[in-house]
């Protein structure tokens, strides 16, 4: 009796040593994947403003799409200038560049798009720019998070 049950437990342990790596391979991605499709997105959000839409002066009427990026532990989502682009990465992961047809410019301290994110098509200082601000942008635009001045944006 003893050794059937030493014989399962070694046999379970085999077993779980085999299904582990296969794990944390479906893992990985599923993650890569919903890397690129948030990616996607914003990249699709932003094109969609520039082509579709003139840029205004305030963010409290400009156009704009909100987007819920859900992104897994270790994710960077940054955005470059010249040329305008979104670069992301998973943990130490290779980088990944996604081309940007206007630039794209944070408001606010925080640089990481993450979470609630909505993108406004503005006309900046130095020209036409999509503003990106953490959270949803209700009524007039005009709530703490998102009473960005134009002239202070970071560009990537």
């Amino acid at each position: 009796m003893i050794v059937r049950v030493a014989l399962a437990a070694v046999v379970s342990l085999a077993l779980l040593a085999a299904a582990v790596p296969a794990v944390e391979h479906a893992t990985r991605t599923r993650d890569a994947a919903t890397v690129d499709a948030s990616a996607d997105r914003v990249v699709d959000a932003v094109t969609a403003l520039y082509r579709r839409n003139d840029p205004v002066a305030s963010i409290a009427s400009a156009p704009r799409r909100t987007l819920e990026l859900d992104l897994p532990e270790g994710t960077t989502f940054e955005l470059r200038t010249d040329p305008p682009r979104l670069v992301t990465s998973l943990g130490a992961g290779p980088e990944h560049r996604h081309s940007l047809p206007i630039r794209v410019a944070v408001c606010g301290d925080d640089s990481e798009l993450r979470g609630p994110t909505t993108l406004a098509y503005v006309r900046g200082p130095e020209g036409p720019v999509v503003v990106a601000t953490r959270g949803f942008i209700r009524g007039g635009g005009t709530n703490p998070p998102h009473a960005c001045a134009l002239r202070t944006l970071r560009v990537g």
